[in-house]
């Protein structure tokens, strides 16, 4: 990423969160960990806040160094209710923000 004092975009935002999603899917973050990351990723200002959020992942590889598996009717599952708990709990810290 280049300076980290540049404010960050929609799209460097959604590059963490795809990134933060790779991992998770790769077993590197619990859901917690992706919830908290994610989060903060939403609501990050900077490219350095960003950085600080995969600064420990390793980078994604360019290309899949295995072919992709379909998922399970489970991790479809448990990807929905994350999307859905996210978008809840920004819905609830908008409703507190803003009376």
């Amino acid at each position: 990423m280049p300076e980290p004092a540049l404010r960050a975009s929609d799209d460097d935002r959604d590059i963490v969160l795809r990134a933060l999603e790779w991992h998770t899917a790769a077993g590197r973050l619990s859901l917690d960990e992706f919830d908290l990351r994610s989060t903060a990723a939403l609501t990050a200002v900077t490219l350095e806040d960003l950085a600080a959020l995969i600064a420990d992942l390793p980078e994604l590889p360019d290309e899949p160094a295995r072919p992709i598996q379909p998922a399970s009717h489970a991790r479809h599952l448990v990807l929905l209710f994350v999307i859905a708990f996210v978008a809840l709990a920004v819905l609830v810290a908008m409703m507190l923000l803003h009376p």
